[in-house]
């Protein structure tokens, strides 16, 4: 997990929620009607019914619930209270302070306020404040500086103003392995849950009829002293506190200490997800130098202490065959990979830190990853290993001699960061060719393991825009072969698939408040519907396009999908060309379906006149587009 900068937090304001409206006090009546009032519950209606042993229609059913969208219209004098206090944190990079509630932090008006144009500032001169209740738009206050990026540069869908127009080339493909989510921190707080309201979460994530995601990445918690970590004992930080397995050095294992986490494991498992990761943030604290889970004491400084280096490998290592070999404990649960760093060579770890990290040195990494492969073959497991899950804006140059260790690269895929004078998307482009030009040679895949909106602002259709943006780049310009969104549950409404309020406890039944579905949830689910794993990425062949027009096949469905993101606030006209040796009509059933998520629609089902060779269609401004061309067979 990156280290959030600012990592803002807030009490949400009751009033600015996104109302869930047919959700139950125990959400049994959940998944049982449409997406929304204008989204189909199932296949449209007008598509051509397929055989049963022919079922290539796309199915993109609904979240059954609807929407009310309620967003407040507050006026008052300058200066006057507005809403309950609100949680701030200030400071720079890379530890932002933690602010008291009820310490100066009431929110105040300075102008009315309607619709998704919230401008407010806050009474703490110096506060940069993340999201409010289920509005995501930054509130800065008066006379600072924002320290965040917009989301809302307006990227045109080809940039360079060339026409939207190009050409899906199927020579060069290769298989897509599916979408994911971390489970740290959200199963360490979720996982607390009575079934009634956990249950229905897990199939917003991991069903069919929800976001359907297959790849779920589980955290080996190192576990944290208590006096040594005061920020992971109280409020949020509980929850990122994530458990360890060994409470101290001479100590034995205690199997139940992350039983919340493995709940929802075991849950996401047993509705289809079939691709599973064990990863690390940081080695128990009482092998860390600073007796800190957070970091070390001095920015840049390893924490792994030389001598637990082997220790820290059977650490991992014990987790993963514990979960492989005791079928009561672990049900059979086989990691696919391990992962043993998290951003451990970018340095900003540091004690009294809000989230497990660790600083490791290059070369104590290599001696580490050795270990651990020789220790997954003396305990006979079918773990590989994945790594180093660093910035893409620092991997390459770091990581090109561990190939003799890994099954796969991971990188985390935030566009924040700048050099030189770039842009954070100019610079991120730069790398994405790089790391895929060294993976291409080694024969390894490329993984974006963690993505979030780090140092972006904006309204929640604002950072999804961005969210889409990343991820058509990462398809086609790092030619990545899965995407993992960090955790898919956020307390921070701009950080949030769904958003929760955390500030209460799990098992607080009568507290509890419903979910928000963000617009980057609805987003997510035109490509986990028309891309899901088993897809085979097509190619789109105008480099100008690559952050805004991406393509698969997807054999089972007999289906090209094609994605299209407008950050422009007018329509664009798109043109997309299938050539005609690559596809045949199937039975002359073939035919365009169309769907759209914009900042009044999520996932609707839209009209399609257009032709199929080439597709012709404009997308409105400021929204995201999918469209699939079903019945069709490749001729290779």
């Amino acid at each position: 997990m990156a280290l959030r900068n600012p990592r803002l937090s807030s009490r949400p304001l009751r009033r600015t929620f996104l109302l869930l409206s047919v959700f139950s006090a125990a959400f049994s009546a959940a998944f049982s009607a449409g997406v929304s009032e204008n989204a189909p519950a199932s296949a449209p209606a007008s598509a051509p019914a397929p055989s049963p042993s022919d079922e290539i229609i796309p199915d993109i059913p609904g979240i059954d619930y609807s929407v009310n969208i309620t967003l407040p219209v507050v006026s008052g004098t300058s200066g006057d209270p507005v809403g309950p206090p609100i949680c701030f944190e200030q400071g720079l990079s890379p530890h932002p302070v933690p602010v008291p509630c009820g310490e100066n932090s009431s929110l105040t008006a300075t102008s009315q306020v309607a619709s998704h144009s919230i401008s407010q500032a806050a009474s703490l001169p110096s506060a940069r404040i993340a999201s409010i209740g289920g509005s995501s738009r930054p509130l800065v206050a008066e006379n600072s500086t924002p320290n965040l990026t917009p989301a809302t540069e307006l990227f045109d869908i080809c940039t360079g103003g060339g026409s939207a127009s190009v050409t899906l080339n199927p020579r060069r493909r290769n298989k897509w392995r599916g979408w994911g989510t971390s489970l740290c921190w959200l199963g360490n707080f979720v996982g607390g849950f009575p079934d009634a309201h956990l249950n229905p979460l897990m199939d917003l994530l991991f069903s069919p009829s929800g976001l359907n995601l297959n790849i779920v990445r589980y955290n080996i918690g190192g576990g944290n002293n208590a006096t040594n970590s005061p920020r992971l004992q109280t409020g949020w930080g509980k929850w990122r506190g994530m458990p360890g397995f060994k409470a101290t050095e001479q100590a034995g294992y205690n199997w139940s200490a992350d039983d919340r986490q493995r709940k929802v494991l075991f849950a996401a498992r047993a509705r289809g997800a079939d691709t599973f990761e064990a990863f690390a943030n940081s080695p128990p604290w009482w092998m860390t130098v600073s007796g800190d889970v957070a970091g070390a004491a001095n920015y840049g400084e390893g924490n792994l202490k030389v001598e637990y280096e082997e220790a820290y490998v059977e650490y991992l290592t014990d987790v993963v065959e514990k979960f492989a070999k005791d079928t009561s404990w672990g049900k059979g649960m086989v990691f696919d990979t391990l992962e043993p760093f998290n951003e451990a060579l970018e340095g900003w770890w540091m004690k009294g830190g809000g989230q497990e990290g660790c600083n490791i040195g290059f070369q104590q990494m290599k001696r580490i990853l050795l270990m651990t492969q020789a220790a997954l073959e003396r305990k006979q497991l079918k773990t590989g290993i994945a790594s180093v899950d660093s910035f893409v804006q620092t991997t390459p140059r770091q990581i090109g001699t561990l190939n003799p260790f890994l099954a796969r690269y991971n990188v985390h895929g935030y566009i924040s960061l700048a050099k030189n004078g770039t842009s954070p998307v100019e610079w991120t482009t730069q790398k994405f060719y790089d790391m895929k030009r060294m993976a291409k040679g080694q024969e390894k895949e490329v993984w974006v393991s963690e993505w979030g909106p780090l140092m972006r602002g904006g309204e929640d259709m604002d950072v999804a825009l961005f969210m889409a943006r990343s991820i058509i780049a990462a398809i086609n310009i790092l030619e990545a072969t899965g995407w993992v969104f960090w955790q898919a549950i956020d307390p921070v409404a701009s950080w949030a698939l769904i958003h929760i309020d955390w500030s209460k406890t799990p098992d607080e039944s009568t507290v509890y408040t419903p979910p928000t579905a963000s617009k980057k949830f609805w987003i997510l689910k035109h490509f986990t519907s028309l891309a899901p794993a088993g897809s085979k990425r097509l190619y789109v062949n105008k480099a100008a396009c690559n952050y805004g027009i991406a393509a698969f096949y997807t054999p089972k469905k007999r289906m090209v999908s094609v994605f299209v993101v407008n950050q422009k606030a007018t329509p664009r006209y798109v043109k997309i060309h299938i050539p005609w040796w690559f596809l045949r009509n199937v039975g002359g059933k073939s035919k365009v379906h169309s769907w759209r998520t914009s900042y009044a629609d999520d996932l609707v089902k839209v009209n399609y006149r257009g032709g199929h060779w080439p597709i012709r269609f404009a997308i409105p401004g400021r929204s995201f587009a999918s469209f699939a061309l079903t019945h069709v067979r490749p001729l290779w």
